[in-house]
């Protein structure tokens, strides 16, 4: 019988053969090429080396700690209460969460007046009631915290995995002491916010991380590199790692304090800004001391061996103390502390503080000062006496006191010009011959109050600027005259001079601050400040000033109230006998 052989298809055929191999087991194979790496969630660079700016936790090691991934379940939520010794406090409380990773500096926690929050920092509000609720990002936050009347508070690395509850306490500021500028913009926003484009909170300024201080207006750059024959034994300082502290700076001039403190004097050590010049400042005095804090800071108490033994920042230079640099609010307003919290009151129009105050251990700290009490030279009253030259004068002439209260003089003058910064005593009025005022009692209660004009919270000098966004400091037309003198309107005259402001003849610029304008044609020099005598006497037989220029007389003559203008080269001249029998506001009878 033949063999018959039978053809499987060949699908069939490999169907079979790989049943068959399946139930046998084989040795392993090689393992294949490594895969890359992945990005670990710390590596936010992506080089994959743990960096020194990707330790976000500041624990001095990078690893998972550092992430800043949301954990499963998203946001988490922190609540508490901001409280004090005395019990919950309320919606005035400043509190934010800042991401560890984004705060490369420590931020002002005084931040609420302008709403300098940091970047990147989450706001939690806090109610009336003092509870808060905020929710974060798993991870680790510095916290800050802070309430006018209350020390700031913070807290480093307060790391968030969950729903938490942080609990807060504020401790108090004593009533009686000061607590910043910043602190009273948290509820005096707009009028905080005005303030700060003044001069005043600029009349001193610490160099800051050895930087140039800030102003609003102007800049000192190049400044440093332009000081010459400085005569501190530290010589000129070259940058501002030698330099504590910047007097002025704002608008007329600046002078520098060297790193012990001292006055930096010589040859052109001032800058001024009004003709970018170099000029001196009590060239040949060496290591002169900073005891100008009565009306460059707040706060100034005066060192003393036994009252107050201590110097700013140990400064040798520097012969007193303060709580805040520059005049600040609680300067004119007293200290404020008690205000704050709600335990006391605050001054709003200060009266001059007494002899007595001054005396006392405590020199009157804490207490609100008068604006006569710095806009004055002969009634100035520094340590340790408290007498002023004027009381002085009046104690050697056994002549009654004609001011109404303890503050103000005689007008100091120099060179030919008014010093600078005294406007009191220019409207006081006190003639230097009699050491008697020739103003009448109604001239003295409306001018020597300076809120009659001025609004102290905006800028004079400044509000024309473009960028300034303040307050109002003073109507700068004639306006606010006509308020109080409407029949003295120049514009009822019929004359060429109708035109003009009040301020043109009864403000010339006699006081001089940093530079002055030299002469033209038969007018005088002028200086850079305008006075406040206010009164034009047309005699001209009548000087400007003391015959040893010491003072000068409390009325405005021919040369400032009319050959300012008619100096021959402007308007045309006018004679003695002219001036002498003008008439200007001829619908008035005088």
């Amino acid at each position: 019988m033949a063999t018959k052989l039978i053809h499987m298809p060949s699908v069939l055929f490999v169907a079979i053969f790989c049943l068959a191999l399946a139930g046998c087991e084989g040795d392993d194979g090689n393992n294949g090429a490594a895969g890359a790496d992945g990005i670990s969630c710390w590596d936010l660079n992506e080089n994959g080396v743990g960096d020194p700016e990707e330790d976000l936790n500041g624990d001095g090691v990078v690893d998972v700690l550092d992430c800043r991934e949301p954990l499963p379940g998203g946001t988490a939520t922190v609540m508490g209460t901001v409280s004090s010794t005395t019990g919950t406090l309320d919606s005035n409380t400043s509190l934010f969460f800042a991401p560890t990773a984004v705060m490369a500096a420590k931020p002002d926690l005084r931040f609420a007046a302008s709403s300098h929050i940091p970047e990147g920092a989450i706001e939690a509000d806090v109610e009336d009631d003092g509870t808060y609720t905020v929710d974060l990002e798993p991870g680790t936050y510095d916290v800050f915290a802070s309430r006018p009347g209350y020390e700031e508070f913070m807290q480093e690395g307060y790391e968030v995995g969950g729903d938490d509850t942080l609990d807060i306490a504020l401790v108090e500021v004593p009533d009686g002491e000061y607590i910043t500028s910043e602190d009273c913009g948290v509820c005096h926003t707009s009028t905080y916010d005005s303030f700060v484009q003044t001069g005043h909170p600029y009349k001193l300024n610490k160099s800051e991380g050895n930087q140039q201080p800030q102003y609003p207006f102007t800049n000192l750059d190049g400044v440093l590199e332009r000081i010459m024959g400085a005569d501190n034994t530290l010589g000129a300082p070259m940058s501002y790692d030698n330099v504590s502290y910047v007097i002025g700076g704002f608008h007329w001039k600046a002078r520098f304090m060297d790193g012990d403190g001292f006055i930096v004097t010589g040859d052109e050590v001032q800058y001024n800004f009004i003709d970018d010049s170099m000029t001196a400042y009590n060239a040949g005095t060496v290591d002169k001391p900073y005891n100008c804090g009565n009306c460059h800071t707040t706060g100034w108490q005066h060192t003393d061996d036994t009252l107050n033994p201590n110097r700013q920042d140990d400064l040798p230079g520097m012969d007193g103390t303060f709580a805040m640099t520059g005049i600040q609010c609680e300067a004119c307003h007293g200290a404020g502390a008690a205000h704050a919290k709600g335990t006391g009151g605050i001054t709003r129009n200060a009266l001059a503080r007494t002899l007595v105050e001054l005396t006392a251990p405590d020199a009157g700290y804490g207490l609100p000062i008068a604006c006569g009490e710095c806009h004055t030279r002969d009634g100035e009253r520094d340590y340790s006496t408290y007498i002023s030259s004027f009381d002085q004068a009046l104690i050697d002439a056994s002549a009654p006191d004609p001011r109404p209260d303890e503050m103000g003089g005689r007008i100091k003058a120099k060179g030919g010009f008014e010093q600078h910064h005294e406007q009191y005593d220019e409207a006081l009025g006190i003639d230097p011959d009699t050491l008697a005022s020739v103003r009448s009692p109604g001239f003295i209660g409306a001018h020597v109050d300076c809120g009659t004009c001025h609004n102290p919270h905006g800028s004079a000098i400044k509000q024309t600027e473009p960028t300034y966004t303040g307050e109002m400091g003073v109507d700068l037309t004639k306006g606010r005259c006509l308020d109080c003198h409407p029949n003295y309107d120049p514009a009822l005259l019929p004359s060429s001079m109708s035109a003009l402001n009040c301020q043109d003849c009864h403000m010339p610029d006699l006081p001089k601050s940093a530079r002055s304008t030299p002469p033209e044609g038969e007018g005088p020099e002028l200086g850079d400040v305008a006075t406040h005598i206010f009164k034009i006497v047309l005699d001209s037989t009548l000087p400007q000033f003391t015959a040893d220029d010491a003072y000068a007389y409390p009325r405005i003559n021919t040369d400032y109230a009319c050959r300012v203008c008619h100096n021959g080269v402007d308007v045309f001249p006018v004679t003695d006998g002219l001036a002498d029998s003008y008439m200007f506001h001829t619908n008035v009878t005088n």
